[in-house]
């Protein structure tokens, strides 16, 4: 009976510590598990970018603008979550990580920028186009290297 506990015992923690093992990927497999999301938050900056410029035209209401940057920002925490949540391989994943995640977060910043705008408050129309472009040019360019080295 003993024995049989013991063995239980053993299966458990073996488990248990499979679980806690890093990552057994490759930097090619690293840098395609960060594509998907830098193109998600890339969507989310066009989106953003597109709802912008028809409010600024007067071709879209504040109400409506304000909800469609609120869903680009739940897409960029989406982002971030499967960003931040990377296993990487080495330091050179650990830091193509840490640039998509700030990328990220980048982009959602200018997108909680847009937002602030679009609802009276915080910086001009120009100055919020020209974060979610910075952003976006960003976000392509770490895309572009990610897809290189996948």
């Amino acid at each position: 009976m003993r024995v049989a506990r013991a063995a239980l015992a053993v299966v458990a923690l073996a488990t248990v510590a499979g679980c806690a093992v890093g990552s057994s990927s490759t930097r090619a497999d690293d840098a395609r598990a960060l594509v998907d999301p830098l193109e998600q938050s890339s969507s989310a900056v066009a989106t953003a970018q597109i709802a912008v410029g028809l409010l600024g035209d007067g071709d879209l209401t504040p109400a409506v603008t304000d909800t469609s940057l609120l869903d680009q920002n739940a897409v960029l925490e989406d982002a971030g979550f499967a960003v931040s949540t990377l296993v990487p391989t080495d330091a050179t994943t650990s830091t193509w990580q840490a640039d998509s995640l700030a990328a990220v977060r980048e982009a959602q910043a200018a997108v909680v920028e847009a937002r602030a705008w679009a609802n009276g408050s915080g910086a001009g129309e120009e100055a919020v186009a020209a974060a979610l472009d910075d952003s976006a040019d960003r976000l392509e360019e770490l895309t572009q290297r990610l897809e290189a080295a996948s």
